[in-house]
């Protein structure tokens, strides 16, 4: 998996959280914002790889693809960012973040399924880092209004459409409907 391909990944599954960082970033320091962000999306990455190792441990490969069908439902569900709370400090910003990025499972556990622990190191070094720049960007949108704007109005069109790529990927790539046609 080549460094492009991770950071479009954290690019893709982070979009709602970007436009939800918007609504709280000018009442935070960047630098309580950028700790907030690394540490939920580290969290959210490593509970992945350990669910991931622990499912490919149990089951066979092929039933990873039924997560495909998860992130498929998560592309249709309706979006709703009400509950964002205008506290600030790191914990409000991991708490934000990491109830924002339960959805990134359905990303991450496949993801994790063969990878070694070179590539899951790098990849947690690589989100860490992403998380730092996100929060940088979100700062500097908040600056500029017609931005935002188009940000929160089309932000969750581009999560969706990750999550429709992705869980097809998925789904093509763990054998699932070659497995269920041998089934019958």
């Amino acid at each position: 998996m080549s460094i492009v391909s991770i950071i479009m990944i954290f690019i893709g599954i982070n979009i709602d959280t970007f436009i939800a960082l918007l609504f709280i970033l000018h009442q935070c320091p960047v630098t309580k914002a950028m700790v907030g962000v690394a540490l939920a999306n580290v969290c959210l990455w490593l509970v992945g790889v350990v669910i991931s190792k622990t499912v490919s441990y149990v089951f066979p490969n092929w039933i990873v693809g039924l997560m495909g069908f998860v992130l498929l439902g998560l592309a249709l569900r309706p979006a709703d960012d009400s509950d964002i709370k205008k506290k600030t400090g790191v914990l409000t910003v991991f708490t934000l973040c990491l109830g924002l990025g339960g959805d990134n499972l359905a990303v991450f556990i496949p993801l994790a399924i063969n990878l070694k622990l070179a590539q899951i190191s790098l990849i947690t070094v690589i989100f860490a880092g992403c998380s730092a720049i996100m929060v940088a960007l979100g700062k500097l949108t908040i600056r500029w209004k017609p931005i935002a704007r188009l940000i929160e109005k089309y932000g969750a069109y581009g999560t969706k459409m990750v999550y429709i790529g992705a869980g097809i990927y998925i789904i093509l790539n763990s054998h699932i409907i070659e497995h269920v046609i041998a089934l019958s």
